[in-house]
Order: C-alpha cells, then structure tokens, then sequence
C-alpha cells in the first residue's frame, strides 16, 4: 500500500511539471504570430504622379493626371486569396486597403490604380481602354504580411506622348480631328507585370472644338499608352492631320516616361502624305465650278481638256497638290506614267498616249478626265488653265 502511495505522487509530479513547462511556453512567446493564424493588416498606397525624365521632358504630373480609384488583390502562388478585387478607401490622394491574411506566410500583393471607369475584376487581366485618355499607376510586393512595408508607392504603368508644333503658325477649322494611331497592349498584368500585345495599335482622337491658330512651340495634345511587351514590332505612330498622315518611327518606349514629339505640324510640311480623303478634296477643288458642275467640255462620258505642251508642268503643278508631293511625268514612253493606291480602296492613275498625245485620267479604273496637248485640240475643248489657274489661290 506505502509503495502505491509513491508511484501516485511520483504520477502527479510529473503532471505537474508538464502543467508548468506548457505556462511557461506561452508566457516567452505569447505575443509571436501562429503560422496559419489570421490577422488583419492594413496597407496605405499613395501614386507618384511625375514621370521620369530629363528636365525638358519631365512631366510633374496634374491633376487630371491623378488616379480617382485604386484596387488590392493577394495572390497565394499565383492563384488570388481574393477572388474579387478590393477597392481602397480615398483620403487625401492616398488609398486604405485593410485585409485579413495567415500570418508569417508569404503573398504576393497587387496594387493598381487609374483614373478611368471600366470594371475592373482580375488585376492580372485589367482590359486596357482604347481612348488614348486613362493614366494607370500599379505596383507589387512579395512576402509575408509582417515583413512588407504598409506603405506602398505606385509608378505609372503608363507612356505619355505629346505632341508639339515646331514652325510657323497654322490654323484648324472648328471640328477639326486630329488622329493618331500608336502602339499599345490589350491587357495588363499586374502580378507578372507584363502588358499583352493583342492587334498592337489603338487610336486617339483630338478633336479641336473651336477654330484655332497653333502657334510656334505649341503642344497639341497628349495622350497616354500603355507599350505593348513586344513594341519592336509595332514601331510606328501615325499622325492624320489636314487630312493628311505621316509616320513616325525610332521612338524610345519606356514605362514610367514622357516622349515628346515635335516637329512642323502644319500642311506645308512635306513629310505629309496624302490621304483618300484629301485626294477627293483636292480633286473636287480643281475640277469642279462653283456651279458644282465638271470643268472640262463633255464629250462621250469624259470631261475633256486642251493643254499646250510646252504647258505640261501646269499639269504636273496640279497633281503635286492633289497628292501633297512633288509629281513628274514621264513622257518617253505610253502607258500608266502615275499610279496612287490609297486606303487600299482608292486608285488614280495617268496613262499616257504618246502617239496621239493625250493622258486620260483613271479613278477607281474609271476613264473621267482626257487631256490633249496635240494643237490639234486647241480651241475644241476647253483649256486645262481652267483647272491650273485655281493653284494661284492656294499660295496667294
């Protein structure tokens, strides 16, 4: 019986001694996170709205330029511990997000914000907007939630183009659109920070709501892209003003930059190539009254006119302006002498009878104007000074 008295107390010494080493277990580290245990932490995001740049090209930012929303998403090995994006609570330009997560596990954490209004819900697939007009910001953390910094800095995802006129004063008529075809990326992919390329080009439109002169060192426009993640193959901008385009290329893309283009914006600039539009313009100025009737002596469903030869570069003159270059034609030989495809739906040429010493003037391969310069045909149709006469106004 004395023996077992002993193995009980032996029996509650040793439960006791357990009681007392479990205390102090959790007296040393009571306040140390469980791993797996949940907990609320709290981020404050703020967007850096100056571009980098030199001095000359450095945007500080506006306010048009400022995100109005902003949005979280945690992903666990890439796969969202929010399925649903989380929208930041505002205060003074900087953003709260408060989210409960397993503590001493890492995450990666999304961030992103922009100052348009399409629905956002997957930061890995933000469907980039096509008007030219939204500035984005984003950043991404990775590592457990005690260790990142709660406050974060977003950079702008995004390009800024500008576009600056550099010569004499011109003016745009009320209405007036100014287009631009550039490079930019269907999707962005914060996680990855990656930008897809899909088709490769969107568009903006500048619309000049009031007539106006744009003057020596003026800025036109600006607009923002987000640089698709293979831009070497897309690596033109295409400007369509006047009616007119030209394409520009050697253009360094950077993310985070602000890309000034400048140069002589105006119609007299010959790097301007004429457009279906402008064409149709040009030609209904030339040869048409202010009847709206042809100019030309109608004979057999073509328009028909005499010019001197020794008076061929007046026709020459007149095609120079209607396709916005320098035109010569060769004489030495029959045939098309001049052929322009434009807009892929749209073609003019010239062919040329040597022998009877006549060009006919093909659009949309229909036979519409025929002018002699045989003397032959002087005083039987009507002369082509009628036409050539009109370039005196352009220059006066």
């Amino acid at each position: 019986m004395k023996h077992l008295k002993y193995i009980f107390m032996a029996f509650a010494v040793a439960l006791l001694a357990t009681s007392c080493s479990q205390d102090e277990l959790l007296d040393d580290g009571g306040d140390t996170p469980v791993t797996g245990q949940t907990q609320t932490y709290t981020f404050t995001v703020s967007p850096d709205i100056v571009m980098e740049g030199e001095a000359k090209t450095r945007s500080e930012g506006t306010d048009a330029e400022k995100p109005t929303r902003c949005f979280m998403q945690v992903f666990d090995n890439d796969a969202p511990v929010n399925t649903s994006v989380i929208k930041g609570e505002e205060n003074n330009g900087s953003y709260t997000f408060t989210v409960t997560l397993a503590s001493d596990k890492s995450y990666d954490y999304c961030f992103y914000a922009d100052n348009g209004n399409a629905n956002i819900f997957d930061l890995r697939n933000i469907e980039w907007p096509t008007t030219g007009n939204v500035v984005a910001y984003a950043h991404k953390l990775s590592g457990k939630p005690e260790e990142v910094t709660a406050s974060v800095t977003l950079k702008h995802i995004v390009t800024k183009i500008t576009l600056k006129h550099i010569g004499s004063p011109f003016t745009v008529a009320p209405g007036e659109e100014f287009k631009i075809t550039f490079p930019c990326a269907d999707t962005y992919n914060v996680l990855a920070n990656t930008a897809s390329t899909g088709n490769g080009y969107e568009d903006f439109t500048y619309t000049f709501t009031g007539g106006k002169t744009i003057d020596d060192e003026d800025e036109v426009c600006s607009f923002y892209t987000v640089v698709p993640s293979q831009v070497e193959n897309y690596p033109d901008i295409t400007l369509n003003l006047h009616q007119l385009t030209q394409a520009i290329s050697g253009i360094e893309w950077k993310i985070n930059s602000h890309v000034t283009l400048q140069g002589d914006l105006s119609e007299d600039n010959p790097k301007w190539g004429a457009t279906k539009e402008y064409v149709e313009k040009q030609i209904s100025y030339f040869f048409t009254k202010g009847d709206g009737t042809s100019e030309g002596t109608p004979d057999d469903g073509i328009n028909r006119f005499y010019l001197p030869e020794e008076n061929i570069a007046d026709l020459e003159a007149v095609l120079s302006a209607i396709f916005h270059k320098n035109v010569e034609l060769d004489l030495t030989s029959g045939g098309t002498i001049f052929e322009e495809v434009l807009d892929n739906d749209y073609t003019f040429a010239i062919r040329h009878q040597n022998i009877d010493k006549h060009f006919d003037i093909l659009i949309n391969n229909n036979k519409t104007y025929r002018i002699y310069y045989s003397i032959d045909y002087e005083g039987v149709y009507q002369n082509f000074s009628v036409v050539s006469d009109k370039l005196k106004n352009l220059t006066e």
